[in-house]
């Protein structure tokens, strides 16, 4: 049976901000999987005390969360943008009531993308976002091994996911003569590289135009489209490997990832749900 939650929803759309809780170690909102319905959460507060007694245990466990502070006039953004990573469900904590269950689909309507010819369809990695943000919240605690819950399983269904999508590689076209299909027909661009606290240097990579967006930072950057199997031959003599999601969950993936994830999931073939696209901007 159905509960009828909106009145919660008129609530939560006229509040003049709420506060997302995010994981400091992936620089996205923090995920949770109800044990109960399985759905894939994101928890908002109207209070930032409310978010400090929601992350205590998590922080107890070395699980470090911090609260977002989101504008009314960018809750439309803010929603919307759950879908590329997954999330189905929206935990509301309200001053005065218990935490509230929403669809997400209930706040904000899922992107259609149907209309569009297939080759024009923004690439849209969900299940690699939701699975590599679970990895990666878990895997970055610092704590042994041996106390971080289902690593072996998250890290598998991650692992999983990477092998069977398309990536966007960043590129900035080179001033000059030239339309855009020629200059990148003939290589007339740079990649640009991430440079990590101890010197190494990594390509970047995304998983969708919201990530190549936000690794661009305003600056006028493109994007080639290129299946997990290409990367290891596209990735630049001086890069040690690539770095997803660089304002993500900024996963590494070496050399040796490269080559060894394809031999693991041999029958791993690109997501037909995924979207190619070739020289778009950011």
């Amino acid at each position: 049976m159905s509960v009828d939650n909106t009145f919660f929803i008129k609530q939560l759309r006229k509040r003049e901000s709420l506060i997302a809780a995010f994981c400091s170690f992936t620089n996205m909102p923090f995920v949770v999987c109800d044990p109960e319905t399985f759905n894939d959460q994101v928890w908002v507060f109207e209070t930032e005390e409310q978010l400090q007694a929601f992350a205590k245990p998590y922080t107890e466990k070395k699980m470090l969360l911090q609260g977002r502070k989101i504008l009314n006039k960018d809750f439309l953004g803010f929603f919307s943008s759950l879908y590329f990573i997954g999330i189905n469900e929206i935990v509301y904590q309200g001053e005065e009531l218990s935490p509230v269950c929403l669809e997400l689909g209930s706040i904000v309507n899922a992107p259609d993308f149907q209309k569009m010819k297939p080759n024009q369809r923004p690439l849209m990695n969900a299940n690699l976002q939701l699975t590599g943000l679970y990895f990666m919240q878990e895997a970055s605690r610092p704590v042994p091994n041996e106390e971080k819950e289902n690593l072996a399983e998250l890290e598998e269904e991650f692992a999983s996911n990477l092998v069977r999508c398309r990536y966007l590689l960043p590129i900035i076209l080179l001033n000059g003569p030239g339309s855009v299909p020629d200059k990148i027909k003939n290589r007339r661009y740079q990649v640009p590289m991430v440079k990590t606290k101890d010197g190494t240097i990594l390509q970047p990579l995304c998983s969708d135009q919201t990530e190549l967006q936000k690794f661009a930072q305003g600056k006028k950057m493109m994007a080639l489209t290129f299946p997990f199997a290409a990367l290891e031959k596209t990735l630049s003599k001086e890069a040690k490997g690539y770095m997803l999601n660089p304002a993500g969950f900024h996963a590494l993936l070496t050399r040796e990832v490269l080559e060894a994830l394809p031999k693991r999931f041999d029958d791993g073939e690109p997501d037909e749900e995924d979207g190619q696209e070739e020289g778009k901007e950011s």
